[in-house]
């Protein structure tokens, strides 16, 4: 038994799409969000170093890979954790850039840069703590394609 073409085209015609109009509405919101966030959400990169020598002068000398050393300015801050004595909890001191080894008049190697405390003279246990800062700031897609990059295809 076969349905007639009239009874057919009737049920086309009742027949709605609201209901696959709002899905595709609600996914495309979706997809477009995520895009957003992929090109403009801002992801931090930190430089860190343990490796501390303080000088005679209060200052600190720190030792970070080259291509870090290169993104740094004079004025920039960053922060040194110090680790806890028995006893005390560990201390966060807010330090500055002093010196980095792009200018001709210091003597400073390639992979090192010159802090100052903004919170008074470093402590002798200075050299123990880390060192960290704020390197650059990029997007998840920066991120992705930078990684996409270091694969290589056997």
């Amino acid at each position: 038994m076969s349905i007639s073409f009239s009874r057919s085209m009737r049920s086309l015609q009742s027949d709605s799409f609201r209901p696959s109009l709002a899905t595709l509405v609600i996914a495309s919101i979706f997809i477009a969000a995520w895009f957003a966030w992929l090109v403009f959400a801002p992801i931090t990169l930190y430089a860190t170093s343990q490796e501390l020598e303080l000088q005679r002068d209060g200052s600190l000398i720190v030792h970070l890979p080259v291509e870090s050393v290169a993104r740094l300015r004079p004025g920039q801050r960053g922060t040194l954790e110090i680790p806890a004595l028995p006893g005390q909890s560990a201390r966060e001191i807010p330090v500055v850039i002093a010196d980095v080894p792009m200018r001709t008049q210091n003597h400073l190697a390639a992979d090192t840069i010159k802090v100052t405390s903004l919170a008074g003279p470093f402590p002798p246990t200075a050299t123990s703590g880390t060192f960290k800062i704020a390197v650059e700031t990029v997007s998840p897609l920066t991120l992705i394609t930078r990684a996409a990059d270091q694969v290589t295809v056997r």
